[in-house]
């Protein structure tokens, strides 16, 4: 079945940088790799809570999603952010979504939700009422806002494509029989989205308009990562604000006249 793709002319980089990714899913032999950056590139300090990457946010910061391509062949990445695809903000499966276009070996840059051939708005941590997902739900009918605070990241790619990349085409005939395909690894644990009741939930608006071209292509993508529970899956909720210290005491609660001295 033949799928179509959006590769972003301005997104699609190779990073030559020994940037780390702390959040990585092993599929398939490989490991897949991901980080979410701020405006700043700085990337955002990653918790683990039981099974679950967590990443504490304020609201009114800007974001992007960095993603690795460690095959030696191109792939298709779905990116949903609060379980709605990065380009048509649907709600779909991973098999249907559609997905961006990462060359073989590199990363590419999800800065935003793509809102046209030319443009994208972008993702911007905010409170679960000024959401996009709440924004479609109150507009809508349906329930976008029920996957709010988590981003999923699902690879796929072709099956042939890879083969023939990892078994080039030798002069003479060796004999020996061609490599079965490698068995999967143990499969990403199941994780919901903590949701408080007490407090607001963390969720991704639209940003500021920015300049994003992306052409259409066709790629036949026949293996990846086409079951949920195989997907990447990144939680970010509200970091608790520390005390702020008080430089003084309250005078009137405080009964000590004079400092105590030590012993």
């Amino acid at each position: 079945m033949k799928y179509r793709f959006l590769a972003g002319a301005i997104a699609l980089v190779m990073l030559f940088s020994t940037n780390l990714f702390a959040n990585s899913i092993r599929f398939k032999g490989y490991n897949f790799k991901a980080k979410v950056v701020k405006s700043n590139h700085r990337q955002y300090k990653e918790f683990r809570e039981g099974n679950k990457v967590m990443l504490k946010v304020r609201p009114n910061e800007e974001y992007s999603i960095v993603v690795r391509n460690p095959l030696p062949v191109r792939v298709a990445v779905a990116v949903t952010i609060d379980g709605l695809n990065s380009i048509d903000g649907k709600r779909t499966s991973p098999r249907n979504a559609k997905k961006w276009i990462i060359a073989p070996n590199s990363s590419i840059t999800v800065s935003g939700w793509q809102t046209s051939k030319k443009t994208l708005r972008k993702f911007l941590f905010t409170e679960d009422t000024a959401a996009y997902a709440q924004w479609r739900e109150d507009r809508e009918g349906k329930p976008f806002g029920k996957n709010m605070g988590v981003i999923g990241l699902a690879w796929f790619w072709n099956k042939d494509e890879l083969h023939r990349a990892l078994h080039p085409p030798e002069p003479f005939i060796s004999g020996r029989s061609e490599m079965a395909d490698m068995a999967p690894s143990a499969m990403g644990a199941r994780a919901s989205s903590m949701r408080r009741k007490s407090a607001p939930r963390a969720g991704t608006g639209m940003g500021d308009v920015k300049q994003h071209r992306v052409t259409e292509v066709q790629m036949n993508a026949n293996a990846g990562m086409f079951r949920v529970r195989d997907v990447m899956k990144i939680f970010y909720e509200f970091a608790k604000l520390p005390p702020e210290p008080l430089p003084f005491i309250d005078e009137e609660r405080e009964t000590m006249r004079f400092a105590p001295a030590m012993p």
